[in-house]
């Protein structure tokens, strides 16, 4: 089914719903002295209080707060909806993993019968954001979070498309959020394949408000396809094979697609994402990656992928109705595209 991108708001490293995802100069690295030596890029600015009010907001991790934030502002531009039909689809890799580190190190080093603080609990659950954005904002609709790594938003997106051609909502607020701390900086590190470059850890959010297409203009996804390369066998025949179903799907020949962007070199499959992209669209297809500037915001990778790639149509006043691709592999292998239209 393909569903429209009615508004998309987002708080990154550039800062909010920038419009330039590709600077000329990179947002400052920050290298304190808690994160690796590739550093951080962190949401310059952002004060909860202010962006979502005092009320409520002690307890909220970073994560949680800026998907309350950017779900805020997509509400509030957008034409009065109800908010029983209205869904929210939430990506993430674990949630906040420094509030699970923080209360598994209480458990351990508190002092007996109250180790831990009770009320900091639900904070270590990961669908507490999405949670907290049904809350704040009254939404009594489908709320689903979805865990997957790199993969989580193109994962989010099929879901969503779902969600609206089950017809149970009227839009669906599809996202990701993640967090630059020293916890998750660190098993990102240590995580990181030999193949994979250096990257600065990011942080922010990035969430699209879908609706229907139902015949109307703008920009659109078309398709989100999947495909697990098992281990042992090759990632870019996996996302070969993801690209040909997608566009199928999509009824789009490789041909039109005028832009591609990119994250599977964040785990190491640089070589086998630019096999496949050659294969499937030859050697000259153009790429972007907003994650050069933006860090590695790990599960928000492909939602920033695709506003860069709508941003980028946009101020090159390219024609309504061009088709452009995302892809990505992830370290389990699972290969993902998603086609859409500007």
């Amino acid at each position: 089914m393909s569903v429209r991108i009615a508004d998309f708001a987002s708080w990154s490293a550039l800062g909010p719903d920038s419009a330039a995802f590709t600077p000329a100069d990179p947002p400052p690295t920050s290298h304190d002295a808690a994160f690796p030596p590739t550093g951080a890029r962190t949401v310059p600015g952002f004060d909860p209080a202010v962006e979502i009010g005092p009320k409520g907001i002690r307890s909220m991790d970073r994560a949680t707060a800026f998907a309350v934030a950017t779900a805020g502002r997509l509400l509030h531009r957008s034409e009065p909806a109800d908010r029983a039909r209205t869904g929210l689809v939430l990506a993430t890799t674990a949630g906040s993993l420094q509030t699970m580190l923080d209360l598994g190190t209480d458990s351990l080093t508190k002092a007996k019968p109250h180790q831990i603080d009770p009320g900091r609990i639900p904070v270590g659950v990961m669908n507490y954001a999405a949670g907290q954005c049904a809350i704040h904002h009254r939404l009594t609709g489908p709320n689903v979070t979805i865990p997957g790594g790199r993969s989580a938003m193109a994962l989010a997106l099929r879901f969503s498309q779902r969600l609206l051609a089950s017809g149970r909502v009227d839009q669906v607020l599809c996202g990701a959020s993640e967090e630059a701390t020293p916890a998750r900086a660190w098993l990102e590190h240590r995580a990181r394949p030999p193949a994979a470059p250096a990257s600065p850890i990011g942080e922010g959010c990035v969430m699209l408000r879908l609706v229907a297409a139902n015949g109307v203009p703008g920009p659109r996804i078309t398709a989100v396809t999947t495909e697990l390369a098992l281990p042992g066998t090759d990632p870019a025949a996996a996302l070969e094979t993801a690209l040909r179903r997608a566009l199928a799907a999509a009824r789009t020949g490789p041909e039109v697609v005028r832009a591609i962007a990119t994250g599977a070199d964040l785990d190491g499959h640089a070589e086998a994402e630019t096999e496949a992209l050659q294969a499937v669209f030859g050697p000259s297809a153009r790429r972007l990656t907003a994650h050069a500037h933006l860090g590695d915001t790990s599960a928000a990778t492909a939602g920033f992928a695709l506003l860069a790639l709508l941003e980028t149509a946009a101020a090159e006043r390219r024609p309504s109705g061009e088709a452009f691709a995302a892809t990505t592999i992830d370290r389990r292998g699972l290969a993902c595209c998603l086609i859409g239209r500007t």
